[in-house]
């Protein structure tokens, strides 16, 4: 199960893609071909102010340790987030693969804009997905939102999609140093939570 890393004293985080696709280079001048893959997905890289000798900081320093051998999870608090648009929305039929995701739960007429970030909770793990296009909900609630990277899973209807508070959860990497004491403060940290899958 995936340790919950609150935001204390989060300074910047920047969430970036995780490619296996790639491109064949053409033959003797040829057309380069894309070659698309199941399996791109996402890091965040997360770095903190210096932090304090107080009880928050302890505990976040202890829950990264206990998440280098479990996997971490923590909320994509991106700026410039888009208006919530609310919680129960969920994955609209089972078997659903490739790079649209039909949804239900949405308020009649609710925006998707492009570029906005959501996690869908597949076995109990959050998979980071990106709209591709500006989608408004129908009047039953539902709509076929484009998204990026391609699912890399089968859906299961039902399954929760957050928009509002999308989670990012996988390996916790570049904490292998640890926290550095000087004085009555620790040293700013910084580390990365990459999508296992």
């Amino acid at each position: 199960m995936s340790v919950f890393i609150p935001w204390t004293r989060i300074n910047d985080l920047t969430i970036r893609p995780r490619l296996f696709s790639g491109n064949q280079e053409g033959v003797l001048g040829g057309a380069d071909l894309q070659i698309p893959r199941m399996g791109d997905r996402f890091v965040v890289d997360v770095s903190t102010s210096q932090l304090r000798q107080d009880p928050e900081s302890r505990l976040l320093i202890a829950l990264l340790m206990e998440a280098t051998t479990a996997d971490a999870r923590i909320e994509l608090r991106l700026p410039n987030r888009p208006q919530p648009i609310g919680s129960g929305i969920a994955v609209d039929g089972a078997g659903q693969t490739g790079s649209t995701l039909n949804l239900r739960g949405l308020f009649r007429q609710t925006e998707i804009v492009h570029g906005r970030f959501f996690s869908v909770v597949h076995g109990g793990v959050h998979f980071v997905y990106m709209t591709r296009g500006r989608v408004f909900a129908g009047a039953d609630g539902k709509a076929s939102v484009p998204i990026w990277p391609m699912l890399r899973f089968i859906t299961v209807d039902g399954e929760e999609a957050a928009f509002d508070q999308p989670m990012i959860e996988g390996q916790l990497v570049g904490f292998d140093k640890g926290a550095g004491f000087e004085r009555n403060r620790t040293k700013p940290l910084a580390f990365s939570i990459q999508e296992r899958k």
